[in-house]
């Protein structure tokens, strides 16, 4: 039983390594500013933890012994029997859950260091707005974009 669970998160580590490696690579190639890139890394952790997830609900007692968790427990350290594959998959669905709530947690952590670490603070959220409804409110007459319009149109 220990050495079920032992495979399971050692598999299950490797696979996030696998999954944070390949998001760095991708988010330094693409040479991301830092709020775009936190916000990219916790959407490829939301994304893990998606693919645990559903892996872990499609998880069988017949399936498991086909997989890669099943080859890579030695054969003398297998589970036997019906009981067996079914510790087996128990274990590795908990492994999985467990490893999907830390990746929606790092997620939540990223996205919420991208929101802190973006430079557009409230005020110049309201700034911006207020300046847009000023635009919005004033008449159209004083605008050279009208004259011009105005000026282009044939008058008979």
């Amino acid at each position: 039983m220990d050495r079920c669970r032992e495979t399971a998160f050692c598999l299950t580590l490797w696979y996030a390594f696998l999954t944070a490696l390949v998001s760095v690579l991708t988010i330094a190639l693409a040479d991301l500013d830092a709020p775009t890139a936190l916000l990219a890394a916790a959407n490829v952790a939301l994304l893990f933890a998606l693919v645990l997830m559903a892996r872990a609900a499609r998880l069988t007692d017949s399936n498991i012994r086909r997989g890669q968790f099943w080859r890579t427990l030695p054969p003398q350290e297998r589970p036997r029997g019906a009981a067996g594959a079914q510790i087996a998959r128990r274990t590795l669905q908990d492994t999985w859950f467990a490893f999907a709530k830390s990746a929606a947690a790092v997620a939540i952590a990223l996205s919420s260091l991208a929101f802190a670490s973006n430079s557009a603070g409230a005020a110049a959220w309201a700034k911006a707005v207020r300046a847009h409804g000023m635009t919005q409110a004033m008449p159209h007459s004083d605008s050279p974009t009208a004259y011009r319009v105005g000026r282009l149109l044939p008058t008979n």
